[in-house]
């Protein structure tokens, strides 16, 4: 079935007038007459009635009309969607995430990328640790990933976006809770809660190291799915936890969150595969020196 035809019965059944539609067609009549005759015959049914005096439209040419318009109008707009998709201008991007210390920039991110690209459509994975989110950038599950450094970077593209400094947090009737500043060697001793061992968290890994640096060896007692958890074990008493400092939005009653002058700032950073071919991705990697320039 050619669009032509489609056209030409669309034209007709609005006209209902066979010279008025050849004239909008800018055609001449029996070639309109022959392009409704094989329309016809390819639907099997007649879609016209004819008369010296008038042309209607059957009740199957009404239903068919219908469809006819919509076809064309799928068909019209076909070209401008694929211009749009491959200028980036619509589509999905799938941005994974790693949770609450990082949810501040992750709003930035999406806030500038919907102003600037509105009908592309966000899809949001979070929590992820940061070797959970490498993995599903590698797997093409997710296209970018908002991330702590380090991790894997083979065939994977790495921009920087800010440092959090760590900060301890403790209950507020702890020893250290009126310090402007903590060392790290003030923590030996402590009872730790982590994140998930396992997952791949960053935060973990830094946290050992540095210790390790000061001569002793965190003792993790307990592990918590995300920040917001950690904090509230933290309030119950149930030890201390090294977090990134932008956990202090969270503001969770009983709480205090110290910087910890000695521990290494940790970086975060959006990261995406190298070969990744996805239009729309390519405008929010092009957004990021505004997203720095806000941070």
């Amino acid at each position: 079935m050619e669009l032509r035809h489609l056209q030409a019965f669309v034209a007709v059944a609005e006209e209902l007038n066979f010279r008025r539609a050849a004239v909008r067609l800018h055609m001449s009549q029996p070639p309109l007459s022959q392009q409704i005759k094989r329309l016809e015959h390819e639907v099997g049914v007649p879609l016209l009635r004819r008369t010296t005096r008038q042309v209607a439209l059957t009740a199957a040419g009404e239903a068919f009309l219908h469809e006819a318009r919509k076809t064309l109008q799928a068909a019209e707009a076909a070209p401008r969607l694929a211009r749009q998709a491959a200028a980036g201008e619509i589509g999905v991007v799938r941005l994974g995430f790693s949770g609450q210390t990082s949810y501040q920039v992750m709003l930035l991110i999406v806030r500038k990328f919907r102003e600037r690209y509105p009908k592309v459509r966000f899809e949001i994975r979070s929590p992820l640790y940061g070797g959970e989110l490498v993995d599903r950038i590698n797997q093409q599950e997710v296209d970018a990933g908002l991330l702590r450094l380090p991790v894997p970077t083979e065939g994977l593209c790495v921009r920087e976006l800010e440092q959090h400094a760590l900060a301890v947090a403790l209950p507020e009737d702890h020893r250290l809770a009126d310090g402007r500043s903590i060392g790290l060697a003030d923590l030996r001793g402590e009872a730790f809660i982590s994140y998930p061992s396992g997952r791949g968290s960053v935060v973990n890994q830094l946290v050992q190291a540095a210790c390790l640096r000061h001569g002793y060896s965190p003792d993790f007692v307990q592990e918590a799915p995300d920040t917001h958890t950690i904090l509230s074990l933290v309030g119950a008493g149930s030890g201390i936890s090294l977090v990134p400092m932008t956990a202090e939005h969270l503001k969770v009653p009983g709480v205090v969150l110290v910087p910890v002058h000695d521990a290494p700032p940790i970086p975060l950073a959006l990261v995406w595969r190298a070969d990744d071919q996805n239009p729309a991705l390519a405008g929010l990697v092009g957004l990021l020196d505004e997203v720095v320039a806000e941070l």
